[in-house]
């Protein structure tokens, strides 16, 4: 009810507006100074063009994902461009980082204003007015132990002038296998093993194009790539080595347009995607899956308040999806189609510009939303609300606080997904006490049912302070699933028990497969603390006058688990994660990231640890079978040159870099660390031998890149 009032609401405020007569005013003079690309909510954090050239990122799509392991994100952010929603942001993040004059991250509430998801972050990128450029990329890497290699081309042609951009570009990859017998301590400890793949050979190779530009008064998005994707690997079956062969090919293909209509700023897209796998070998299965989805969203000021506009914003979404499959001669075939519709308000409540009152209470906002969706499966149809506040009281200080409770259908791929074998695997067999190799069976769960989900979080964040900018944040995230789509909890007696058709076991008992797909559980939840410092340090400059030769970015992010229980049936007990029902959870994670350029010189480190964690064997009580996850500790290193200083000419738009060869040297795990475990009782733990769950350990990647 509250959601059907919500979307009514336009209709009545719109009126009532539009009834009253204004007078017109006349101003003697107006100075209007506004900020280019400039987001709708004060960004909570900001990376000027320093801060992104520092990350040392290929392309846009880096710097996002980079932020977003900065931040700890579950789900990828909300991509708004230059302030507004776009049809399809995919079309700018493919191009370089230096197309970028700022990137900023909006607080929580930022989801619910630009009417997405109200759990999901928002980034708002700013590009430069014009940019062009031609980008070539190599790459190879090799782990230090050898036995497997990767060798990617990327090159792409990027063209940008206010809203009118194009960009083409194809990429390939190829990576050989890495087999049991190429590391002796698995053989040794696992003789069962040889002839097997402990990583698959793979084979990659995509293109793709993306333009946007005018028609008439609207803007036109359009978007098409073509993917391939092959794959190959061996395991032990019935005592004999089996070769898989899996492949995919992907075809997508979107458009849309944006504009004005009635006084409302709308964007309107069609979605195409066309799928086809196919797997030879543990079985043989060809799945051909199509779905299309059609997206309409729109925003308008309704009345300016004192404190500023109130904002209203709609989005609805149907989709509609079919997948065949010929599994062994068995055909069969599942369709769905789901709708889905949000619509929320941006209320604000005072503001620092209102005066002396406003002055003392700085800015208030308040985001108000409502959610109706439909699903063509039984329980499925649902309704949502969610409410926030950000509260500035000075422009240091910022609290913010998100509330939501919503109905949420699987996705397409959690039903429809092919079911396919994935590379084998070594666990920790607690039936039978030793370690052994099975195959994940990955891919939909046709009868999956919609998930109820509470979240609640409230955040605090300060800064920038002094010289060195420094920022500080602090947020308490809470959130409860009933019918909560998941994954199957850790392979212990209890979770076989409650899931039997989940574990498949040859006649003597020996695990040899287990189905991974997603399932419904009654119960998951979770808080969690989560906390983070940044600063940015000069290099050079520091006497008056002197130029800056460079920066470092310091980034501290600490993630505490205060509660992870869930709940698989109401005759089970309930799973503390933390103490280790069903887990394998760690309490604490830290992540440590510097990135900084000095000169010509650039370096990336990025450390992280995660704690000690415990796998039960039996619920609710230690005991000496258990698993005792040690701690571990990783790092990683990325030197950056480059051979050639000729700078581009400044009559070049959008040029900031240099025309020279790069050359980067990464790597991955620095100290060649690996997941270790013990038994309750001390022992060493089977299946945590040095090459058992990382058969890679530290890897040394060799990139050189340039502009053309």
């Amino acid at each position: 009810m509250i959601a059907q009032m919500l979307f009514c609401l336009p209709l009545i405020l719109t009126s009532s507006v539009q009834a009253e007569a204004l007078a017109p005013v006349q101003l003697d003079e107006v100075v209007v100074v506004g900020r280019r690309g400039a987001a709708r909510l004060a960004p909570e954090r900001e990376l000027g063009t320093e801060e992104i050239d520092n990350l040392g990122a290929y392309d846009i799509g880096q710097v996002i994902n980079r932020i977003s392991e900065n931040l700890g994100l579950q789900q990828p952010p909300l991509v708004i461009v230059n302030g507004r929603r776009v049809v399809d942001p995919r079309n700018f993040l493919g191009f370089p980082p230096d197309a970028l004059s700022r990137l900023e991250i909006l607080p929580q509430q930022a989801g619910a204003t630009y009417g997405g998801d109200p759990t999901r972050r928002v980034v708002n990128i700013v590009l430069v007015p014009e940019f062009r450029s031609r980008d070539g990329l190599a790459r190879a890497s090799r782990p230090t132990a050898g036995g497997t290699s990767t060798l990617a081309v990327d090159a792409r042609q990027s063209q940008l002038k206010e809203t009118d951009t194009l960009q083409f570009g194809v990429e390939a990859g190829r990576t050989t296998s890495l087999r049991a017998d190429e590391r002796s301590g698995v053989v040794r400890d696992n003789p069962e093993r040889e002839g097997g793949t402990l990583r698959p050979a793979t084979q990659t190779a995509a293109a793709n194009l993306s333009m946007t530009g005018t028609l008439g008064d609207w803007a036109t998005s359009l978007t098409a790539s073509a993917q391939e994707q092959r794959s190959r690997f061996s395991s032990q079956v019935a005592g004999s080595v089996l070769d898989t062969r899996q492949a995919t090919s992907i075809l997508t293909a979107s458009g849309g347009v944006s504009g004005s209509a009635y006084g409302w700023s709308v964007r309107m897209g069609l979605d195409a995607v066309a799928i086809e796998s196919r797997q030879n070998g543990v079985s043989d299965l060809t799945a051909r899956n199509l779905s299309g989805v059609a997206n309409l969203s729109a925003d308008r000021t309704l009345v300016d308040l004192p404190a500023g506009p109130m904002l209203m914003t709609v989005d609805a979404q149907y989709s509609h999806a079919r997948t065949d499959t010929d599994a062994s001669g068995q055909e069969t075939a599942q369709s769905s189609q789901a709708l889905d519709m949000r619509s929320g308000l941006t209320l604000p409540i005072w503001s620092a510009q209102q005066g002396e009152r406003g002055g003392v209470w700085g800015d208030l906002l308040v985001t108000l939303g409502g959610r109706l969706s439909r699903l063509d499966t039984a329980g499925a149809d649902g309704q949502g609300f969610n409410a926030g506040f950000a509260w500035t009281p000075s422009g240091r200080y910022r609290f913010t606080g998100q509330w939501s409770r919503a109905t949420d259908a699987p996705t397409r791929d959690q039903r429809f997904a092919p079911a396919l074998y994935g590379a084998p695997q070594t666990v920790y067999d607690f039936r039978s006490g030793e370690a052994v190799e099975i195959l994940p069976l990955t891919g939909g769960s046709p009868d999956l049912r919609a998930q109820d989900t509470q979240s609640a979080s409230i955040g605090a964040s300060a800064g920038p302070f002094g010289r060195w900018g420094v920022q500080g944040n602090v947020d308490l995230q809470s959130t409860r699933s009933t019918d909560a789509i998941g994954a199957l909890p850790a392979l212990t007696p209890a979770t076989e028990a409650a899931f039997p058709n989940r574990f498949l076991r040859d006649a003597t008992g020996r695990l040899f497969a287990v189905d991974q797909r997603a399932i419904n559980l009654q119960e998951i939840a979770s808080d969690t603390l989560s906390s983070g410092l940044t600063a940015n340090i000069p290099l050079g400059g520091a006497a008056p006058g002197s130029p800056r030769r460079g920066s470092v970015q310091v980034s501290i992010s600490h993630t505490w688990r205060l509660a992870d229980r869930l709940i698989i049936r109401d005759d089970l007990p309930t799973f503390d994660r933390l103490s280790g029902d069903g887990g394998g959870v760690s309490r604490h994670q830290l992540t440590l990231k510097m990135d900084g350029r000095f000169g010509r010189w650039g370096a990336n480190l990025n450390a992280a640890w995660r704690s000690s964690a415990r796998i039960r064997r039996d619920v609710g009580q230690d005991g000496p079978q258990d698993l005792a996850l040690s701690p571990l500790t990783t790092v990683g290193l990325k030197i950056s040159t480059v051979l050639e200083t000729k700078q581009a000419e400044t009559t070049e738009a959008g040029r900031r870099r240099n025309d020279g060869l790069r050359l980067e040297l990464e790597i991955e795990n620095l100290f060649d660390a690996r997941p270790d475990a013990t038994l309750g009782n001390g022992l060493p733990a089977p299946g945590y031998g040095r090459d058992d769950q990382d058969p890679l350990g530290r890897t040394v990647r060799l990139t050189a890149s340039r502009r053309f």
